[in-house]
């Protein structure tokens, strides 16, 4: 695969490169998250950074960086997606060729994030990928900004098969103790937890209770979800972690509203089988019992005795919308009145197929 890049010094993504996962940032928070990726250096994901601002993108660390034309500040929000495909669009199939997962990262305050990341989520979902979006929110005080957001993330749930929203609310009350630039950086650690955790379940799914069937469909049916991220240096790391991740980041009722949880755990060696029986076991009393619950596990030397549990809890309402985030599917019956029984009508709603039924 190639990427034409607008500007110059970046690695090309080619045909001999393995990675078959791509993580594309949008503005300026997208980038921000994107950085915190490239710092992580995982090698299994190519990082394309997408901005109207040309500062900002030369200060952004990523593979490949594509530059969104000055004009673009004359583009209305609602042509802003369609006028990137028209500009891009040859980029944008080279990037999305051949590609199983793309991450799609970006703020939801009304700037580029929310005018492209839904289009490029779209694109990519019909060339076949499946599409996992990373978005972070506004802060409640910033009244219009959270408005145009709500927008944003109704237009990322319609594009993509997983949204999950790096809530800026709840890792504010769970980073209180820490330092403003540690607290500042929360978003991107969780980010990369996220990020990573899949790809390595992707990679090494023997380190799975699912093949990556389960786990593909888990992510194609995830519509709206949240994560949590905790961590312990405790003998009872996992537990703590989980417990952690819960407590931090999951509001009350949305884990018993999830219908898929997956949770990675990634640690030292000292992390053994009872550890994980005894985190499942925590968690499954905590589910909804119809819920699929996937996990992962890692070990990784370089922790250190620190035990991680990224912890993703899947299809769960969307608070910003009466109703929730789903649509109801249309089912249209024969019940003529000389039908033997209401038999349901093969209708995949076409306006000629509607227009036919009419006549």
């Amino acid at each position: 695969m190639t990427l034409v890049s607008t500007l110059e010094g970046n690695r090309k993504l080619d045909a001999k490169s393995h990675s078959r996962a791509v993580a594309l940032g949008f503005g300026g928070a997208g980038n921000d998250l994107l950085t915190h990726l490239m710092d992580a250096d995982l090698s299994d994901v190519h990082c394309i950074a997408v901005d109207t601002d040309r500062y900002h993108l030369q200060i952004a660390k990523a593979h490949s960086k594509l530059s969104i034309p000055p004009e673009a500040d004359n583009w209305t929000s609602s042509e802003f997606g369609r006028k990137f495909g028209q500009y891009a669009s040859r980029e944008l199939r080279s990037v999305l060729n051949d590609v199983d997962i793309v991450f799609l990262l970006a703020g939801m305050g009304g700037g580029t994030g929310g005018a492209v990341a839904p289009f490029v989520a779209e694109t990519a979902r019909k060339a076949g990928a499946l599409t996992v979006g990373l978005v972070t929110n506004p802060f409640h005080f910033e009244l219009m900004r959270f408005r145009t957001a709500i927008d944003s993330i109704r237009q990322m749930l319609s594009a993509c098969d997983t949204v999950i929203l790096i809530d800026n609310h709840l890792l504010e009350s769970s980073s209180m103790t820490l330092p403003f630039r540690l607290a500042i950086d929360s978003p991107g650690q969780t980010c990369c937890s996220v990020v990573e955790s899949i790809i390595h379940t992707f990679a090494h799914s023997a380190l799975s209770n699912a093949d990556l069937g389960e786990f593909r469909t888990m992510l194609r049916r995830g519509a709206f979800a949240k994560v949590g991220v905790g961590h312990s240096y405790s003998h009872l790391g996992a537990e703590e972690a989980t417990l952690k991740a819960l407590r931090n980041t999951m509001a009350l009722g949305e884990l018993g509203d999830a219908n898929g949880i997956f949770v990675n755990i990634a640690g030292s060696s000292r992390v053994r089988h009872t550890h994980l029986a005894s985190t499942l076991d925590l968690l499954s009393r905590k589910i909804n019992p119809s819920a699929q619950l996937l996990y992962g596990h890692r070990v990784d030397a370089r922790m250190q005795g620190l035990t991680r549990v990224t912890l993703l809890a899947t299809g769960i309402s969307f608070p910003y919308s009466w109703g929730g985030y789903r649509t109801v599917p249309l089912e249209i019956y024969e019940l003529e009145p000389d039908s033997p029984a209401e038999e349901k009508l093969d209708l995949e709603l076409e306006l000629h197929q509607i227009e036919s039924y009419l006549d």
